[in-house]
């Protein structure tokens, strides 16, 4: 009875070594943009301490919680920028964009190091939020596409719970570095996962759901129309009867 039933289960295929090698390098692009997310959280305070003054603003208590919330709302809107990542990964391909993702958001993370006042840290912010929640999408897709159909279900949730692993990430960064060497050494280790991107680039082969639909459609592909058609009519009118 026992060896009839198993018969009967879904058996999930074994990963490839090319499979195995992508889905950890969309892990691990989660998992330390989760950290490089955090890592502004655990610093908030004394970061401000030092910025504030230096924009002239007197660093006090209501103060660095407004213009905390502010840039931790310019960071949420880089992640809403996110989107134009999505061209990118047509035209140019999975790996290679996943790889600009964590290249982006590990380096404006890493320049928060050196910003002078809250609006520099801001902009720093923001561009990094366009990385992460790029890498977030791009992940999630490149799972979607190189993985075999009964992994994909899986893979999606363990590459999710990778991003809350990387806060944990954060807060062990913010102790052993932050509590010795100060916030602006925090944000520099937020710059490690750029040696991931090179992996990435390098090391992780295209899935081939998208060599097959990049050779069914040509190269001749815009990379604006996308975004053009973001703005047509035709979405225009879903976008109008979703609000209603």
């Amino acid at each position: 009875m026992g060896s009839a039933q198993a018969l009967l289960l879904p058996t999930r295929p074994a990963l490839t070594k090319a499979q195995l090698r992508g889905f950890l390098a969309a892990w691990g692009g989660l998992a330390l943009g989760g950290m490089d997310s955090f890592i502004y959280a655990l610093v908030l305070v004394p970061a401000l301490r030092d910025l504030l003054p230096h924009s002239g603003i007197p660093a006090t208590p209501g103060a660095t919680g407004y213009y905390g919330g502010l840039i931790f709302a310019a960071f949420l809107v880089g992640w809403g920028l996110s989107f134009v990542w999505g061209p990118v990964a047509d035209h140019f391909g999975r790996v290679l964009t996943l790889a600009l993702t964590i290249v982006c958001y590990s380096l404006f993370t890493f320049l928060g190091a050196v910003a002078k006042d809250v609006w520099m840290l801001a902009a720093f912010r923001l561009l990094a939020g366009i990385g992460i929640g790029g890498e977030w999408t791009l992940g999630s897709t490149f799972i979607a596409e190189a993985l075999p159909d009964r992994r994909r279900a899986m893979g999606a949730g363990v590459l999710t719970g990778g991003f809350y692993l990387g806060m944990f990430f954060a807060a062990l960064v913010n102790h052993t570095v932050g509590s010795r060497f100060g916030w602006r050494a925090v944000f520099a280790v937020g710059g490690a996962p750029i040696l991931l991107a090179i992996y990435t680039r390098y090391a992780v082969a295209q899935p081939p759901r998208w060599r097959e639909r990049k050779l069914s459609t040509g190269r001749s592909q815009s990379f604006v129309r996308p975004h053009l058609n973001l703005f047509s009519e035709r979405y225009r009118a879903r976008a109008l009867l979703n609000i209603a």
